[in-house]
């Protein structure tokens, strides 16, 4: 049942009957999933524990002091030494902290989501946020080895009761960022009660080596590990528009604008589209002539969403009955490359614009029939480039969280790839989607949105995905057992068995050093180039870096799972980063398609060459011998094939890469006659004569 009181009115306009649903009935039900979490047995614990040397990262808070006791015993308990590093990463700077971390540590363990507090000039940001950012950068600067740890307390809503704090939310946004772009340093994301005891804090402490989870939550029942599983289908095919005036924020964007189109369609009577630029936003012209040639009353107001004041003008202007959030820009840039403007940039219209709706519809007494936010998968499972991005989305889940715990209207939509204009629109999209992430055409993304308004979804994430194409890819470079129970055993990373590859192997295997070379080199630079997107291989040198020529994550599985296909052997994801050119993946892949050399010849073969050597060929066939050596040379070598050559000493074809005779024109190969043969044996010395018989070709 939900955590909220009941709500007995009816406010959706039914514009369509309702019907009983199955999970075939609508595509979109297959976009639908929910994020869960899976009871952690004792078992699951590792059997070792963290030792070495340690640093403990606190704030320099009283809260943080205690909090760093209550760690540093445990650490201790389990066998670790302990440094604390007490410091405000805000405060310090990137480069003062960086200095701080010049030692080789064996981990370290951060409580810098402790500190809450907002930035002095960017109140959207928490130092909870911005203190971990930096932390894992100047870790990166010093070429810190050791993986860090985020805790945080309350954070994340293992159960119904739960309600996840505001900024630990945007950390463990922040932290599957981290992981996705630098796997080697992130150790994992450990949330804790609001006060943890001696008991919580050994069960977190007993998970800080590698094991399969690194997002983890510890209550007073156990350990938990977050999972991502199918969301339960609609139970019903209804479109729900809200009556009344409609705020949509970002309405005159691309998303803004198809759901503007939707609810106009379905009876929406007074739809207020919102963006900084207004009326003078592109397009917000024509968007507010189609709106209103489909029977709905449009007003487009410039406001800034981040900005306070200019919110609750808005809102005391229009009182809506609804509102729909879908202001932001995605943003896209390295971690590295973050710091407090660019995180605000991306905090402002989205986070704060979230956070003034949810507080001043309160305020101004307005009540609301949905409260519907346009959250984003970088949220749920990270996005490489997009990590500040996804750390303020996860803000948004968290403040539905917040409100349906309050009794108060909200569903939080995590999308995946819009088509449409949408972000999975231009160049990205075939990259996108060999990732196996779908674009959803709008109007099918809008369904989606019916169906989580219809049950009344809290949160839910609707995303068209290719786990099988997106499992390997995501999972490349670290295990990830928050898809675990989406994909099956062969969706997991690590390369792909080839289901044939013979017609390949074979070639191969006929072909002589030199072709097998060409053929290797030529296989890779084919693939690269089709990988990447190239017409060609011209641009494809042999000796041309893959770094250089534009390589990824997930063109790198993609090219390791062709060409293991095509070899027939399973080859790794981390392939291109292995060796780094396509002479050097030739080279590699030579070595393992080439079957091993035959052992060294004994002492007693040796023995056995050199008598034979010394025997003439007269007293060979005076005992018998000789024909016992044709046939064995025969039977070793494939009959014709070294009779021809090394009775003539040239072949009468050209000769094959895998020493046969050139075909005739009946399609069998030339083969000496009896005679011929015989008359040329006599012309044989020793040593010709025990190649022939070992069947070793001639010179």
């Amino acid at each position: 049942l939900p955590t909220y009181p009941f709500n007995h009115h009816h406010y959706w306009l039914d514009t369509t009957p309702t019907t009983p649903a199955t999970t075939t009935q609508s595509p979109t039900d297959a976009w639908r999933y929910r994020v869960t979490w899976k009871a952690l047995t004792e078992e699951s614990t590792p059997a070792s524990s963290p030792s070495g040397h340690w640093l403990l990262v606190t704030p320099p808070t009283p809260e943080g002091r205690t909090l760093g006791d209550r760690a540093a015993g445990a650490l201790a308990r389990q066998g670790a030494t302990v440094e604390r590093l007490v410091v405000d990463p805000v405060a310090v700077g990137r480069d003062g902290l960086a200095a701080r971390l010049g030692e080789r540590w064996d981990g370290v363990l951060s409580l810098l989501g402790a500190d809450e507090r907002p930035l002095p000039r960017h109140p959207a940001l928490n130092r909870a946020v911005m203190g971990t950012t930096l932390l894992a950068q100047a870790a990166l600067d010093a070429g810190c080895e050791a993986r860090i740890w985020a805790v945080t307390r309350e954070a994340v809503a293992v159960s119904p009761s739960e309600v996840p704090r505001d900024a630990g939310a945007q950390l463990w946004g922040l932290g599957r960022g981290i992981a996705l772009e630098h796997p080697s340093l992130w150790g994992g994301l450990i949330d804790l009660p609001a006060v943890p005891d001696e008991r919580a804090w050994a069960r977190a402490v007993r998970r800080l080596v590698p094991h399969g989870e690194d997002q983890i939550a510890v209550r007073a029942s156990g350990a938990y590990g977050r999972r991502l599983l199918p969301a339960p289908p609609a139970a019903s095919r209804r479109t729900c528009t809200p009556s009344g005036t409609v705020l949509v924020t970002g309405g005159t964007g691309a998303l803004g604008g198809h759901l503007a189109r939707r609810l106009a369609r379905g009876g929406t009577g007074h739809l207020v589209l919102t963006s900084r630029r207004g009326p003078d936003a592109p397009g917000a012209g024509e968007l507010a002539g189609e709106l209103a040639s489909l029977g709905a009353k449009v007003t487009v107001a410039a406001c800034d969403m981040a900005d306070r004041e200019a919110v609750r003008a808005l809102l005391d202007e229009h009182r809506p009955t609804a509102v729909f959030h879908t202001a932001g820009t995605p943003h896209s840039a390295e971690f590295t490359a973050l710091d407090e403007t660019t995180t605000a940039g991306v905090y402002g219209g989205k986070v704060l614009g979230a956070r003034h709706l949810d507080e001043l519809t309160r305020e101004l007494g307005i009540g609301l029939d949905a409260f519907v936010l346009f959250s984003s998968g970088a949220a749920v499972w990270g996005s490489g480039g997009q990590t500040a991005y996804g750390a303020a989305n996860a803000a948004l889940d968290a403040l539905a969280e917040r409100r349906r715990a309050a009794g108060l209207p909200a569903t939080s939509v995590a999308w995946g790839l819009w088509g449409g204009g949408g972000m999975g629109e231009g160049d990205g999209e075939e990259f996108l989607s060999r990732r196996g992430l779908g674009v959803m055409p709008p109007e099918d993304a809008l369904e989606a949105l019916d169906r989580a308004l219809d049950r009344e979804d809290t949160t839910v994430v609707v995303a068209d995905v290719d786990w099988e194409r997106f499992a390997p890819a995501f999972t490349a470079f670290r295990p990830s057992a928050l898809i675990s129970r989406l994909v099956s055993d062969g969706g997991e990373a690590g390369g792909q068995d080839a289901p044939d590859g013979t017609l390949f192997a074979a070639g191969f295997a006929a072909a002589g050093p030199l072709e097998r070379q060409e053929m290797l080199l030529g296989l890779v630079r084919r693939h690269v180039a089709a990988v990447l997107g190239h017409p060609g291989t011209a641009d494809i040198g042999p000796d041309r870096a893959f770094k250089e020529l534009g390589f990824s994550s997930v063109t790198a599985v993609e090219l390791a799972g062709r060409l293991g296909r095509e070899c027939g052997r399973k080859l790794p994801p981390t392939l291109v980063f292995d060796h780094p050119t396509a002479a050097a993946v030739a080279e590699h892949l030579a070595e393992l398609l080439t079957p091993p050399a035959g052992p060294a010849a004994g002492p007693r073969e040796e023995e056995a060459r050199a008598a034979l050597a010394r025997v003439p060929l007269e007293r060979l066939r005076e005992a018998g011998l000789l024909d016992a050596l044709l046939r064995l040379a025969a039977d070793e070598s494939g009959a014709t094939t070294p009779r021809t050559s090394a009775a003539s000493g040239a072949p009468r074809g050209r000769e094959e890469p895998d020493g046969r005779g050139e075909p005739d024109g009946s399609g069998h190969r030339e083969s000496p006659d009896a005679a011929g043969g015989s008359d040329a044996l006599d012309d044989l010395d020793g040593d010709a004569l025990v190649r022939l018989a070992l069947g070793e070709p001639g010179e």
